[in-house]
C-alpha cells in the first residue's frame, strides 16, 4: 500500500472514531420530545386572559427540536462514515490480493522467460560444437 492510502486510512479511522465518540457523549444528552398530549390550559391569575395554543405545533419545543435534529444528523453521519470505512477496508483488502496474484504471476513469467533463455544459450553452444571449424590459411 502506498503512502497517500496509508495517510488517508489513518486520517479516516481517526474521523470515523470521533464522530463515534462525538456521538457516545451526545447521545445521553439528547432529550427527545415526549409524545403530545392533549392537556387543559392552565389558569392563570388574572381572570380575563385564557392562555391558547398557537398555529406553530405547541407540543414540540424548539430547543428540543434543535437537539432532535442534531441526534439524527449524528446518527446519520456515523452511519455514513462507517459505510464508507467498510468499503475502503474492502476495497484495500481486494486490492492487496490482486497485487499478490499480479506479481505471483510475474514471477512465473519471469522464471519461464529464463529457462527460455537458457535453452536458446545450449541450443546456440550446440550449433557452434557441431559446426566444423574453418581452418584459416597463412
Amino acid at each position: 500500500m502506498n503512502t497517500a492510502s496509508k495517510i488517508f486510512l489513518i486520517v479516516f479511522v481517526i474521523s470515523t472514531l470521533g464522530v463515534l465518540a462525538l456521538f457516545m457523549n451526545i447521545l445521553p444528552n439528547l432529550s427527545f420530545p415526549a409524545p403530545a398530549t392533549t392537556e387543559t390550559p392552565v389558569v392563570t391569575q388574572i381572570p380575563n386572559i385564557v392562555p391558547t395554543a398557537s398555529t406553530d405545533n405547541p407540543e414540540v419545543d424548539p430547543s428540543t427540536q434543535n437537539s432532535k435534529n442534531l441526534g439524527f444528523a449524528l446518527i446519520g453521519s456515523v452511519i455514513t462514515s462507517v459505510t464508507s470505512l467498510i468499503g475502503f477496508i474492502t476495497t484495500t483488502m481486494i486490492a492487496w490480493r490482486k497485487e499478490k496474484r499480479e506479481a505471483s504471476l510475474a514471477d512465473v513469467q519471469h522464471k519461464k522467460l529464463e529457462a527460455e533463455l537458457e535453452k536458446t544459450k545450449l541450443e546456440l553452444e550446440r550449433l557452434k560444437e557441431s559446426k566444423p571449424k574453418r581452418k584459416t590459411r597463412k
